[in-house]
């Protein structure tokens, strides 16, 4: 069989595909929020809980099939996890209940966390220092663009169908991203060809043990962690503070969404290109600093009363280009001295921003009154708990691995 080879760019458009599945699970459906609210005869929180459940299963997902990569290989849990999305999807669009609704979305965040936390450890397989910094910033790219159409799309399919088109469409995406791993992907497992020696928990125990020792992966999670919860608690409250409390139509909405979202676009980009010129750690530093700068004024403006269409989309499209920048950095730097069990490193990273990301947005909904205010605040504590993360980061510098 022809695979891609690993040397084309069509691999990290592959691998970047495969990494946009959360972002697509989770934009495509923003603009149909209140019509799920509204067939459903529920409120607005319980409508939004669908993003927050699907976050929380992808938090586990990783956990329990990352070490599973590890010791079977890439492939076969790639496989599983984008058949049982595509099966969880179909599901959602026949659910006749919101519970039987958050169920589903729940086992697709999971199955979704088997499939789409690999391509950070595929990356990791293959390419190594500055080649896998780079690889992993256009990995990100591609990711990127998920959040720019899917809520332009999801918008287009309210035209000729009800929310349970979207869950529908989902499933159809799932099903080609599964054709795409089993025709384009070859396994990268390192010695994959090896018989396991180990039963599979104490494989998995051991994996883990070894992550978790190195202080190098556990600060760089955390930044990675920080980044996207600044980036989700904007998703978050989005539709409210533009549709409800902006007063735009749906139309408009999915356009300034896709304006903000092409921050994290310019943001990789500008990372992949300026990795060999500035460094890794300076772009970093730069990254995390700017996104507490830029969440700070945002807030002063929220309750300062002055927010407006214009300035809060500039505010928040550069702090998406503050989060392009640090999360594929972070995400390298994480993986770099954890290359013997990456599948695990990369699972757990990936549920560490899930789980960061469902607390961000849960703290966004959880809270009433100025939308705007509420949902800057937990983009400012979430960017200044990244901020403490990198002054430890600097203070145990010269313990922490070179790249």
């Amino acid at each position: 069989m022809s695979y891609i080879k690993t040397t084309s760019p069509l691999y990290i458009v592959m691998l970047g595909l495969l990494s946009a599945l959360p972002p697509l699970a989770i934009d495509l459906g923003l603009p149909a929020i209140p019509a799920l609210q509204a067939g459903f005869h529920t409120s607005i929180g319980e409508a939004t809980r669908t993003l927050t459940v699907f976050l929380l299963g992808f938090s586990v997902g990783p956990i329990l099939f990352g070490p599973l990569s590890d010791r079977y290989g890439r492939k076969p849990v790639l496989i599983a996890g984008l058949a049982l999305f595509s099966l969880a999807a179909i599901a959602c669009a026949y659910a006749d209940q919101i519970g039987t609704l958050l169920l589903l979305r729940l086992a697709q965040g999971v199955a979704a966390g088997a499939a789409a936390a690999l391509p950070a450890a595929i990356v990791r397989d293959v390419f190594n220092g500055e080649a896998a910094l780079s690889r992993q910033s256009y990995v990100a790219l591609v990711n990127a663009v998920a959040p720019l159409v899917a809520p332009l799309l999801g918008a287009g399919l309210l035209h000729f169908g009800s929310w349970r088109l979207i869950y529908a469409s989902l499933g159809a995406i799932g099903f080609l991203l599964l054709l795409l791993g089993v025709f384009g992907y070859q396994e990268t497992r390192p010695q994959a060809g090896k018989q396991p020696q180990q039963n599979a928990l104490r494989s998995a125990i051991s994996a883990y043990g070894q992550v978790l020792h190195s202080r190098a992966y556990l600060i760089h999670t955390a930044l990675l962690a920080t980044s996207f919860g600044t980036m989700f608690a904007y998703i978050t409250g989005s539709s409210a503070v533009f549709i409800d409390m902006l007063g735009v139509s749906n139309g408009v909405y999915g356009g300034l969404f896709a304006l903000t979202a092409a921050g994290t676009i310019i943001g990789a980009a500008a990372g992949a290109r300026l990795a060999r010129r500035w460094g890794a750690d300076r772009l970093l530093s730069l990254g995390v600093v700017a996104s507490s700068v830029i969440s700070i004024v945002l807030l002063i403006v929220a309750m300062a009363g002055a927010g407006s269409i214009a300035l809060v989309a500039a505010c928040v499209l550069l702090s998406n280009m503050c989060a392009g920048i640090v999360m594929p950095n972070a995400t390298h730097q994480a993986l770099a001295t954890v290359g013997h069990v990456a599948g695990s490193a990369a699972a757990l990273l990936r549920s560490m921003q899930m789980l960061a990301g469902a607390t961000a947005g849960a703290l966004v909904g959880l809270f009433a009154g100025n939308q705007l205010t509420v949902m800057a605040a937990v983009m400012t504590l979430s960017a200044l708990l990244g901020l403490a993360c990198l002054l430890v980061r600097q203070k145990h510098q010269a313990i922490l691995q070179p790249l």
